[in-house]
């Protein structure tokens, strides 16, 4: 029992891979192993690792400012990260509010949105609208928000009453898919829920921008969130885009809204914001939602412990300045289509690649048993945890989707997302290992013959 750990794992029968050190896209396990972090551990370290500057600029810097309690006090590190934050975001976000995570980002946002209703004299605007094949945190109102069932049940007693319409997800849309393209019923999905719940009760609508790991980087249609902002301007609803995982230049812009030239009142942010090297994350506020809490009450009836931290607001900036002068908030427009490229060259050699989908630097794969029909592998079949598992063992990492990709009924995927600085032949490294990944899981499957699966490109 002396070599029992004492930490409580996720995977209670197992203990996780130790992982010492990084370098640039790669990390090295306590056995000396190289591993490719095609994930950016869930695609969190947007600059790579082994930034150690990060580190030296903290210890020069850590003797400067203790730890201040954010409801009364403030310090210059937050108020600069703020500043720089502000300067990237859509036109008329104005103020930024600063927690330790996605999670917190989120919830922070639902209490803003309800205070804001309030402070304006509409105290039955409540409820909220989020969409099936989400997911947006793991506190008991997170999950609430999630349409993502798998990580709901368990809890369902305690989740709070939220609508859930349908997502942009035009490769198994059951309104578009005899009209040629999106058709923008999704969309309209959101007016009809809103009017089935009552107008006067709405208060937000909660939408991922490109959707995450329960439907991989579903990037919704050209006119989607038009739309959807039409929509919500029409029954003076709150548009919230959760930018946790897709936010911060993983998309090729700063944030991935800006590819619909639409603002949002609220962004959420976590994950890239600090690039792992500290718990921080946030939320980016518009103009027009301070101004109700200013000419109303004169405040923001929230608040954590570590709002604002100083140590992660100082490497916040760090990494900020380092996107910035190494271009990392535009790399994704010029290194992501090459990914995709690559990726649908994939799928012209092997029919279990359904689709290929993505934006920037989040990139998806959907994996089918048959693709004339979409039909799934079978749940029993485990295929893209066996492609992740192989992978892995050829020393390059993935993230495995949710099995709810087929609206619940099983469904294969999974996310490539590696840190913004990776190269193209990095890129070509996770290439040849899914590629025999893909090969070798469908050859163990005992698929017939004429399944095409036409070999590894030993070029990749």
């Amino acid at each position: 029992m002396t070599n029992q750990s004492s930490v409580l794992y996720r995977e209670l029968n197992s203990s996780p891979t130790q992982i010492t050190h990084g370098e640039g896209v790669y990390i090295y396990d306590e056995t000396g192993k190289k591993l490719l972090d095609g994930m950016a551990s869930a695609a969190v370290v947007a600059i790579g690792h082994g930034r150690t500057e990060i580190y030296q600029k903290m210890g020069e810097a850590a003797s400067q400012i203790p730890f201040v309690y954010g409801a009364g006090f403030t310090h210059p590190w937050q108020e600069e990260l703020a500043k720089r934050i502000v300067s990237i975001a859509p036109k008329s976000m104005e103020a930024v509010y600063f927690v330790s995570g996605g999670s917190e980002a989120n919830e922070s946002a639902i209490k803003l949105a309800r205070q804001y209703f309030i402070e304006r004299g509409k105290p039955q605007k409540h409820k909220v609208i989020a969409r099936w094949q989400s997911y947006h945190g793991v506190t008991l109102a997170t999950l609430a928000l999630s349409g993502r069932t798998s990580w709901r049940s368990m809890f369902e007693p305690y989740l709070m009453d939220v609508a859930h319409i349908e997502p942009p997800y035009e490769y198994r849309c059951r309104m578009c898919n005899s009209a040629g393209g999106c058709n923008l019923q999704c969309a309209d999905d959101l007016e009809r829920t809103i009017l089935l719940e009552g107008p006067e009760n709405i208060a937000m609508f909660f939408a991922e921008t490109v959707i995450g790991t329960t439907a991989t980087a579903v990037v919704p249609s050209a006119n989607y969130y038009k739309r959807v902002r039409e929509i919500c301007d029409k029954y003076d609803i709150l548009f919230v885009a959760d930018e946790v995982l897709c936010g911060y230049g993983r998309t090729g812009r700063a944030f991935a809204i800006d590819h619909w030239d639409v603002t949002p009142d609220i962004i959420t942010m976590g994950k890239g914001i600090a690039s792992g090297y500290a718990p921080l994350g946030a939320i980016v506020v518009r103009d027009r939602v301070l101004d109700a809490l200013r000419v109303g009450s004169g405040r923001y009836n929230h608040g954590f412990t570590y709002s604002g931290n100083p140590a992660s607001c100082f490497i916040g900036i760090q990494v900020f300045d380092i996107m910035q002068s190494e271009g990392l908030f535009e790399k994704g427009s010029e290194t992501g289509p090459y990914l995709i490229d690559r990726l649908r060259e994939l799928q012209s050699r092997h029919d279990c690649i359904g689709e290929v989908r993505g934006l920037g630097l989040l990139a998806g794969l959907e994996f089918v048993a048959r693709r004339e029909t979409r039909e799934p592998f079978d749940v029993d079949a485990k295929f893209t945890q066996k492609v992740v598992s192989h992978m892995r063992t050829a020393g390059v990492l993935v993230n495995p989707g949710v099995a709810l990709s087929n609206f619940g009924k099983n469904g294969d995927h999974l996310q490539i997302s590696p840190p913004l600085i990776i190269t193209h032949e990095e890129i070509d490294e996770i290439i040849g290992a899914l590629d025999t990944a893909l090969t070798d899981v469908i050859r163990d499957l005992n698929y017939p013959e004429n399944y095409n699966v036409t070999g590894v490109n030993k070029n990749a």
